[in-house]
């Protein structure tokens, strides 16, 4: 290891300095010997955090607006899809998965943020409904499948 006169760093030494103060040494590694402790009632969390009440549950009044979405999807996918299933030579499924896409996503965000208040479970239930359809039909309902993949 290098002597101390061979560094171009000053030295530093535990000795006061000349104006009377700790050395730059104190200084540096005394600060572990400071640490305050906070006491047990400024040691709270200092996020609030909410616990799950009562009233965050889902109201009547949602759960039906939301199942109303749900239904309005189901239906107008019923009349959507129905005549290009029935077919026995189908035609491409695209302009229906584009339009159910769209309704679904496109209008129930427009009522989620656009219009709020209670059309907001509507469009909530609206994406839910396209949801459960493409995961239970595997896309067969939402005309998934009909994509060239």
């Amino acid at each position: 290891m290098a002597d101390p006169e061979e560094t171009d760093l000053p030295h530093v030494s535990n000795v006061p300095n000349a104006q009377g103060g700790p050395s730059l040494e104190d200084e540096i590694f005394s600060v572990a010997s400071n640490v305050e402790m906070e006491s047990p009632q400024e040691a709270a969390p200092r996020l609030k955090v909410r616990r799950w009440e009562r009233s965050d549950a889902p109201s009547a009044s949602f759960l039906r607006a939301a199942g109303a979405g749900f239904g309005t999807f189901l239906f107008v996918d019923l009349v959507m899809m129905s005549a290009p299933l029935m077919m026995s030579r189908r035609p491409s499924l695209l302009p229906q998965m584009v339009t159910l896409i769209v309704f679904a996503f496109g209008l129930g965000s427009l009522l989620i943020w656009k219009v709020g208040g209670t059309w907001r479970p509507f469009g909530y239930g609206m994406m839910a409904g396209w949801c459960f359809l493409t995961l239970i039909s595997v896309g067969f309902l939402t005309g998934l499948t009909g994509l060239p993949f």
